[in-house]
């Protein structure tokens, strides 16, 4: 009987750590490229990951919830494209094209080099549009998103 007793105990005790040492810093473990972010919009499966461990573990939730948000893992990545209604950038940078390089890979080329972020302008649902200045932005934006 005392066997059967230590054996659950040493499992019990096994499987608390283990859950334990998961659940401090969802976001960090299932996410390791987010660290270093800055603060954005929460990702809720994060937060209901760690709000889990909150619930059954108190002091690893509160280590989890200040591991993710001391590292930045429990925002989603700003993927520089915003929705209808987020908050429009303050500022647009021009970024002159040379005549040869106005097809989709030249355009997505200097993109890249611009800013970092590798798109695609080839496929159906890319759609470009001639501005006359860079203030015509916003609104032709808005018309394409309400297409």
């Amino acid at each position: 009987m005392v066997r059967t007793y230590a054996r659950r105990h040493f499992a019990a005790t096994v499987l608390g750590g283990m859950l334990g040492a998961s659940v401090s810093g969802c976001g960090t473990i299932l996410y390791p490229e987010r660290r270093g972010q800055p603060s954005g919009r929460l990702d809720w499966g994060v937060v209901a990951l760690d709000g889990i461990g909150l619930l059954f573990f108190f002091i690893p939730g509160v280590i989890a919830f200040a591991v993710d948000f001391i590292t930045g893992a429990i925002y989603l990545p700003y993927d520089g494209y915003g929705s209808v209604d987020d908050e429009k950038p303050r500022q647009l940078r021009r970024i002159d094209v040379p005549r040869q390089s106005l097809t989709p890979v030249g355009i997505a080329h200097v993109i890249r080099e611009a800013t970092g972020h590798t798109i695609s302008l080839n496929g159906e649902e890319c759609e470009t549009r001639r501005l006359k200045n860079l203030e015509d932005f916003w609104t032709t934006r808005d018309k394409f998103v309400a297409a």
